[in-house]
């Protein structure tokens, strides 16, 4: 999680561990947890995040935007929270203020990577691997098609493409012209290639081999596209 960097409360840091392990199994009680926690820590940006995921778990998503809101108001550099609040405005249709939330956030993320360190070339040089050996392990019909789609790592997704609406987290994307001459949404003059997001994908799964198998699975994702699938197909065949 990237929160704020406030937080020295080791009862907190543990309540909120127990909130969100109880939230896998009983989300009611763990919203009863963090409700009886407002006591000892009233308007709390963390508490107010996690009530936030909990409201939508249980009521949908207006139901945790005025705590989402909050927690950013609180502390505008939870980057998590302006996620979360970007991703409920894109629900209710305020296209204009998700974009703000997201340039916010990956302008958090950017800084983040810089602090902790996130996209050394060990890294860069892991995922390029696994990808290379992904890619070698498609079946050779599929791969002959594939031999003018360069793969490329690329720290996150640019300025411009957030500013059309795309998701600052995203870990990967397909642009240009597909297997059937379809377009991506990017332009139509864009070269046809892969992208994969390192810091995006190093920042999510910092354990190896949840690492590892997510570049396959968006390394296969974004080839789907090229393929002409959709968000349903790829749903089906667990590609999302």
């Amino acid at each position: 999680m990237r929160g704020p960097s406030t937080n020295a409360d080791p009862t907190l840091d543990a309540l909120l561990d127990e909130v969100y392990g109880a939230a896998e199994d009983d989300p009611d009680a763990a919203l009863t947890m963090l409700v009886d926690a407002e006591a000892s820590w009233p308007d709390h940006p963390e508490l107010l995040f996690a009530r936030g995921e909990l409201e939508w778990t249980l009521h949908g998503p207006e139901a945790a935007e005025s705590h989402y809101r909050r927690a950013v108001e609180l502390a505008p550099e939870f980057a998590d929270a302006r996620y979360a609040l970007g991703e409920v405005l894109g629900l209710l249709g305020e296209e204009q203020a998700m974009i703000a939330e997201n340039l916010a956030v990956r302008r958090l993320d950017i800084q983040a990577d810089l602090g902790d360190g996130v996209g050394t070339r060990e890294d860069q040089r892991f995922i390029a691997q696994v990808a290379e050996d992904v890619l070698a392990a498609i079946p050779e019909e599929f791969r002959d098609r594939l031999q003018n789609v360069p793969v490329v790592l690329e720290a996150r997704p640019g300025e411009p493409l957030v500013l059309e609406g795309f998701d600052p987290r995203a870990l990967g994307l397909f642009e240009g012209q597909g297997d059937l001459g379809q377009h991506s949404n990017a332009t139509h003059d864009a070269p046809t290639r892969i992208v994969l997001f390192y810091a995006n994908l190093l920042a999510s799964f910092p354990d190896e081999d949840a690492l590892r198998e997510e570049i396959e699975v968006t390394i296969l994702h974004e080839i789907g596209h090229f393929f002409g699938l959709d968000e349903d197909d790829m749903e089906r065949l667990g590609l999302e």
